[in-house]
């Protein structure tokens, strides 16, 4: 009598739902830690056009000009490799105030 090898169908079942019940939890996780890191991103880059604005600033009040913060913070030459920061997500805009050199993101939470 000759014994096959391989998986009865109670273990193959068993391995499904096992795997069902892991993605059933690891997806939602997954998705918010897509959230956060899209979010810390955006704060970065807002942080990193501030820090540009207000070296522009100290920059102009160190040789002794009137300072202020740049007319618009895309201006390429604020940043090094000429590289403009943006928002992670695709459809987000930041806005720029001039008269503080903040720099807010329309997109919810960022």
């Amino acid at each position: 009598m000759r014994r096959s090898k391989g998986f009865t169908l109670i273990e193959l079942i068993m391995v499904i739902v096992i795997l069902g019940i892991l993605a059933a939890v690891a997806i939602p996780k997954f998705v918010d830690l897509s959230t956060q890191a899209n979010q810390s991103a955006c704060k970065s880059n807002q942080g990193a056009i501030e820090s540009a604005c207000a070296i522009y600033y100290a920059s102009r009040a160190a040789v002794g000009e009137t300072p202020t913060f740049p007319s618009a913070y895309t201006d390429t030459s604020l940043y090094a490799g000429g590289v403009v920061p943006t928002c992670p997500v695709d459809t987000a805009t930041y806005t720029y105030t001039q008269t503080t050199g903040s720099v807010s993101c329309d997109q919810a939470g960022h």
